[in-house]
């Protein structure tokens, strides 16, 4: 071997250790998670290690009729991707946002997982043209331990972020139905009056079957609103409205049994979460 190619090798090798730690796992592969929807899509998901507990996601979405990539989205929500992850034990929640990657389709959306475990990842998105379509993942993040989020008791009437309190009545969550739940929001025991729309809406609940993990996205609207399809992505309250502490959702759960469930608000500025479990009642 003469100098020169003992040069490029040497060039090589200092030039490949000098890259950041970046592991990609394998391709995922998803399942379809929304019930009572037919599945018009499959999707992909590579992860990449980015951090202690962060990943980049790469997710991708095929047409199954076509076998092509889907390159068009329609925004609901105020996004075009929404990626939301629970741990196995439901005991913590993530909601982020993606941006489309290049011309292919494909999104990028970074997220920081609070702790070690296995996550339930569900890409929720609308194809143009097919509706709204929800792909799961299952993703294993390793990393320092922490401590785990206590899990609220079943059925509970009410929990809390921060000074924000939410009430709420599921009791006439029904399988198979549509069912209206109400919920107050209190601010140091009060109703609040500093809550603004997230994500153009004045609150979001996404409910997840401890069962078999069917997955549930809704949203709320003041209490005095008139009854319109509420469980669709289409009606949004405007954009500086004042919105009311009194609040009321309609969402179909799929089938009987227990749901973990998070209600998103923004009070205060920030983005809260507050955790429930609830247990959702045979049809009649």
């Amino acid at each position: 071997m003469d100098i020169k190619h003992l040069l490029a090798v040497g060039a090589a090798v200092i030039g490949a250790a000098a890259l950041p730690a970046f592991a990609a796992q394998a391709p995922l592969m998803g399942a379809f998670a929304l019930p009572g929807v037919t599945e018009k899509v499959t999707a992909e998901l590579v992860v990449r290690e980015t951090g202690p507990l962060t990943r980049e996601l790469l997710i991708g979405f095929t047409d199954k009729a076509t076998g092509k990539p889907i390159t068009h989205f329609d925004e609901e929500l105020t996004q075009e991707l929404h990626v939301l992850a629970t741990d196995s034990d439901f005991s913590s929640f993530v909601h982020e946002h993606a941006g489309k990657l290049g011309t292919d389709g494909r999104f990028k959306v970074t997220m920081h997982f609070p702790k070690p475990g296995t996550y339930h990842v569900y890409a929720d998105a609308v194809p143009t043209g097919l509706g709204q379509q929800v792909v799961r993942f299952e993703v294993p993040v390793e990393g320092a331990a922490s401590p785990t989020a206590p899990q609220p008791p079943v059925n509970a009437a009410q929990g809390s972020d921060g000074p924000y309190t939410v009430k709420l009545d599921a009791s006439s969550l029904q399988a198979g139905a549509e069912s209206m739940m109400t919920l107050t929001i209190l601010k140091d025991g009060k109703p609040a009056t500093d809550l603004a729309p997230f994500l153009g809406v004045a609150a979001h609940a996404v409910f997840v079957s401890t069962d078999d993990l069917a997955y549930v996205h809704a949203h709320a609207m003041g209490a005095d609103a008139p009854k319109g399809d509420h469980t669709s992505h289409a009606a949004h309250d405007a954009q500086g409205a004042a919105l009311p502490a009194n609040l009321m959702l309609h969402a179909t759960p799929p089938r009987a049994g227990r749901y973990a469930l998070w209600i998103q608000f923004k009070g205060g500025d920030q983005i809260r979460t507050v955790p429930f479990l609830v247990t959702v009642a045979p049809a009649a």
